[in-house]
């Protein structure tokens, strides 16, 4: 199926005033997630994950229980789910700004994400962090008050084009051991970006 949409409430911190969920909108929770769920008054199509955090199993019909030695993150279980149901989108609240291991290990639930055949996007107040791979481009819409920053996941990404920003580039290559790509803006109404191999971060990080 093409065009569905998933939101992933994860088990970090959420304002939730700033949790948008598309119509039609799939929405799972991944272990502390359905806290804000219930917050949000949103009925989710199913909770999932070991619920150390959430400390107990909540008592509705959709609920996956896993022990909590296990190789996958809560959210990267909730992934899984949501690209058997076909997602090709997937957002992801929560996943941002509590431990440092956490926030890497769900970027790198993006990669997952991407190498499954779906866009997928971290999304906090302050952040929003997605990941493109070898021949794809994206577009980015602008957003006031934000940095547009890439920088490769990869050894190194090859012919990085930009467009629509303060700093554009054509044809050029990016390493993962110089953060050239920092602090760049979006001028245009977006900006496009696209590489022809290597894995390539973006983040868009509000300025503060």
């Amino acid at each position: 199926m093409t065009g569905k949409k998933c939101v992933i409430l994860a088990g970090g911190d959420i304002n939730l005033s700033s949790v948008d969920i598309p119509e039609n909108a799939v929405v799972l929770c991944a272990d502390g997630g359905y806290s804000a769920a219930k917050a949000l008054g949103v009925e989710p199509t199913l909770v999932i994950g070991d619920f150390d955090s959430l400390g107990f199993i909540p008592d509705i019909e959709n609920v996956q229980t896993f022990p909590s030695e296990k190789d996958d993150t809560d959210t990267l279980l909730a992934v899984k789910e949501a690209i058997k149901m076909g997602a090709d989108e997937i957002f992801i609240y929560g996943a941002l700004g509590g431990r440092l291991d956490h926030t890497i290990a769900n970027i790198q639930t993006l990669m997952f994400i991407e190498k499954n055949g779906a866009k997928g996007m971290l999304i906090s107040d302050n952040e929003y962090v997605s990941l493109l791979i070898a021949n794809t481009s994206r577009r980015f819409e602008k957003r006031e008050g934000f940095y547009f920053s890439v920088f490769s996941y990869s050894e190194k990404c090859t012919g990085v084009c930009i467009s629509g920003a303060e700093y554009n580039l054509s044809n050029g290559t990016i390493t993962n051991d110089f953060p050239i790509g920092v602090s760049n803006h979006i001028k245009e109404a977006f900006a496009e970006l696209s590489i022809k191999s290597g894995y390539m971060l973006v983040v868009e990080s509000k300025e503060v």
